[in-house]
């Protein structure tokens, strides 16, 4: 029998607790609660995979615990909640990804049963997840990439008005021979630190357009594959000329390919990857700005580099329908966006009424477990047939508001 991951809740309000233990057992999780911070230690005994952490807490407060979660090595997941302002939520998170610590989240009380579930999903929390503890060797790495062991799972992005499919995000997982599959975190830093990632990059473009000739065939699709693009990718001055090539090696065009640069990625020397991004750009690539918002120049990359889609990152979809400062932190990349002339996708879309208030604010695309999570490709004719019956009742459905 497979042991059950263990989730840790730190948290002094007991009926909170017992609402998200209630949810996490339904995720596949066996839990353990503490109601004070003093008794950190005794819940970092059990060895969790995830801790929930409140940073309002009396007699110890959430901050200090990170300060010792830190010092501890703590290697789990932690989910960090609160009451209190999205902006305060960010300091906890930056804190404790400043002390190394692993951050899946930030949710804002009140917790919404759809929005823990949907955390709880993420691939990097999954339960049925394989828990390996494994030493993957660059040589390993490298052996996976020529074998062939490298596999893409697929999330769509449709677009709010109607609902229709028009895009999906290929997302690279390793089908490793004795772990089983592996997610990014256990070997993308591996491969950029290793000189590897320029390898992966292409190798996983290679799938992800082999696929996207053979869907537009079987599902009729012909919206944007996006892939992520490695920061490597943004210093190799061929690399434009490269995947150009490959693309029209497999009879696709390049305006079907949207490479997703997430804000921190962009490498230091900025002419480099304004040459790189410029000639993607002219050969007909579209260029999205991944997780806005979270990096320090947000502004600065959207007036410097030619992006053509804004990417509102999870974090702040999320906290909007509690949270006042996130809503507009929302509103205002959706206004800023449009302004720009740019399409506007909002990742972490994760209910109806999210869903309808995006919609309702201007907001283009939509992306996240409201609509699906990541899938092999082998499941999309599936979902695409369950969701055509879905979207057309969230078209003609009268939309809800979230209350201010």
């Amino acid at each position: 029998m497979i042991k059950r991951p263990c989730l840790a809740l730190l948290d002094d309000d007991v009926d909170l607790c017992e609402f998200m233990c209630d949810v996490a057992h339904a995720a596949g999780y066996r839990t353990i609660t503490a109601h004070d911070g003093r008794k950190l230690a005794t819940l970092l005994a059990a060895q969790p995979e995830v801790l929930v952490l409140d940073i309002a807490m009396a007699h110890m407060d959430g901050i200090e615990v990170i300060r010792q979660l830190a010092a501890a090595h703590f290697t789990g997941r932690l989910v960090i909640v609160s009451g209190h302002s999205a902006a305060m939520l960010q300091s906890a998170k930056l804190l404790a990804e400043l002390q190394d610590l692993r951050v899946a989240g930030v949710l804002t009380k009140p917790i919404r049963a759809e929005s823990l579930r949907a955390m709880l999903q993420a691939p990097e929390l999954q339960p049925n997840r394989p828990k390996v503890h494994h030493n993957i060797s660059l040589d390993d790495l490298a052996r996976g990439i020529e074998n062939n062991e490298l596999v893409l799972h697929y999330q769509p992005q449709v677009r709010l008005a109607d609902g229709a499919w028009v895009g999906v995000e290929a997302l690279v997982r390793w089908l490793h021979p004795q772990y089983g599959l592996l997610y990014p975190d256990a070997f993308i830093a591996l491969a950029e630190n290793g000189g590897l990632a320029l390898p992966l990059t292409r190798k996983v473009i290679g799938i992800a357009l082999e696929k996207c000739m053979h869907s537009s065939s079987t599902l009729g699709f012909t919206g944007t594959l996006s892939i992520n693009l490695s920061p490597v990718a943004m210093t190799d001055l061929a690399f434009p000329e490269t995947v150009l090539a490959a693309v029209i090696q497999v009879g696709c065009t390049p305006e079907k390919i949207m490479f997703e640069v997430t804000e921190t990625s962009v490498p230091t020397d900025l002419a480099k990857a304004i040459d790189i991004l410029a000639r993607l750009r002219l050969k007909g690539f579209a260029l999205s700005i991944d997780d806005f918002g979270t990096g320090h120049s947000s502004l600065e990359n959207l007036q410097h580099l030619p992006f053509n889609e804004l990417k509102i990152d999870l974090c702040f979809v999320r906290a909007a329908e509690t949270d006042i400062a996130s809503r507009l932190i929302v509103e205002s990349s959706i206004a800023l966006g449009c302004e720009l002339g740019l399409k506007v996708l909002a990742e972490g879309v994760e209910n109806e009424a999210l869903w309808h208030w995006l919609r309702n604010a201007g907001c283009e695309l939509a992306q996240g477990y409201f609509i699906a999570g990541p899938m092999p490709f082998e499941k999309m004719a599936v979902w695409q047939r369950e969701w055509e019956t879905r979207r057309l009742s969230l078209s003609s459905c009268l939309a809800s508001q979230i209350e201010p």
